[in-house]
């Protein structure tokens, strides 16, 4: 077992209950079918803006659950075009955890400078961490877009993504920021519940960023 998991494990026996009152959502008006479908156009611009900005940076915190432990992380995503450079650093320098690459090859390093090269940097963060992390598809959730073109999905009153079914998991959108801050133009997701079984997982964006030089599309 690799020094990171252990020191995840033994803090996150003390956050267990906090986390589980993370997951719960304010219960937000639901539309009907007609007003979902006149929002579409609204969330269609809004959406291809935001995949046309590809360079982007979040700085936040996860918060996971599963059956037998919970704790926290720290998460800085840095992402260049299809170039991910992910840190998961534990509280209290307790452990970090740093990925480089893309979703099908990744480098990742432990907490002891040990690397290794995957195809699958889900099942390697399960490995050195004990929990399931969505690695692939978090980059479009966490931005507030569906990662398979098959997803389900429904809208808030703002053509914004309210509750989201995609690659088997169920996320839902708490928060978003608002439509125009200093280092963006476009709302982004600030809370986000992922879940999967008994995995649950309370995303916290702190901060979005993106470069200077890059102006974002306006919806």
């Amino acid at each position: 077992m690799s020094p990171f998991k252990i020191r995840l494990a033994l803090c996150g026996g003390f956050l267990i209950g906090a986390i589980a009152g993370c997951a719960q959502i304010p219960t937000q008006p639901e539309l009907s079918a007609a007003q979902q479908q006149n929002l579409m156009p609204t969330w269609q611009r809004h959406a291809q803006a935001i995949k046309s900005q590809r360079d982007w940076q979040c700085i936040g915190r996860i918060a996971i659950r599963t059956e037998t432990q919970g704790g926290t992380v720290n998460l800085d995503w840095k992402q260049t075009g299809d170039f991910s450079r992910v840190t998961l650093s534990a509280p209290l320098n307790q452990g970090i955890v740093e990925l480089k690459g893309q979703p099908d090859l990744m480098m990742i390093t432990d907490s002891s400078g040990n690397q290794e090269i995957t195809r699958d940097p889900q099942a390697t963060i399960a490995k050195l961490t004990g929990w399931q992390i969505p690695i692939a598809a978090l980059p479009d959730w966490i931005r507030g877009i569906p990662h398979q073109t098959n997803a389900s999905f429904t809208l808030n009153a703002q053509g914004l993504l309210q509750t989201l079914h995609d690659s088997g998991w169920s996320i839902e959108y708490e928060q978003y920021t608002p439509a125009a801050t200093a280092t963006a133009t476009l709302p982004r997701p600030q809370k986000i519940n992922v879940s999967k079984d008994n995995v649950i997982l309370k995303l916290i964006v702190d901060s979005w960023s993106s470069p200077q030089s890059t102006a974002e599309p306006q919806p």
